[in-house]
């Protein structure tokens, strides 16, 4: 979820030496994207769909590239794959359209927020990567 993300670009940003604003962003596009298009806006039938691919790492990548150049695309990348990885406990479209996948229904906003809630385990897992995050971001030496 979110959290975890946020926790793990934070985490990004103090030891790989990212650049806070996009290395969050890579981190939190693919479910910016995806959700809205499934759960907001209801055109993908699943919130892990374009913005969870290969085919999106390398476009938004190349595109950031373009408008805020190298070293901003390197980070942009960094916090897309650490979002990716995070999310690979459950299926990723790695190579979608390309191999096909069969997209389940996804549930609707409440759904996921209920289940995430219910599960103490992911729950302590997203607030432990927060936590982190926050703790390392607080330590991080200009």
């Amino acid at each position: 979820m979110l959290i975890g993300h946020i926790g793990i670009a934070l985490l990004q940003h103090r030891y790989l030496d990212a650049e806070l604003v996009p290395v969050m962003a890579g981190g939190l596009f693919p479910d910016a994207l995806d959700k809205t298009l499934c759960q907001g806006l209801r055109v993908t039938p699943s919130g892990r769909m374009w913005g969870h691919t290969t085919l999106g790492i390398v476009a938004s990548t190349m595109l950031v590239g373009v408008l805020a150049g190298r070293r901003a695309a390197r980070d942009w990348l960094l916090g897309y794959l650490g979002h990716l990885l995070a999310d690979s406990e459950g299926p990723v479209p790695w190579w979608y359209p390309f191999k096909t996948y069969t997209f389940e229904q996804s549930a609707g906003f409440a759904e996921i927020f209920r289940h995430f809630v219910e599960n103490q385990t992911d729950v302590m897992l997203e607030f432990a990567l927060l936590t982190l995050g926050l703790l390392a971001l607080a330590t991080k030496r200009s």
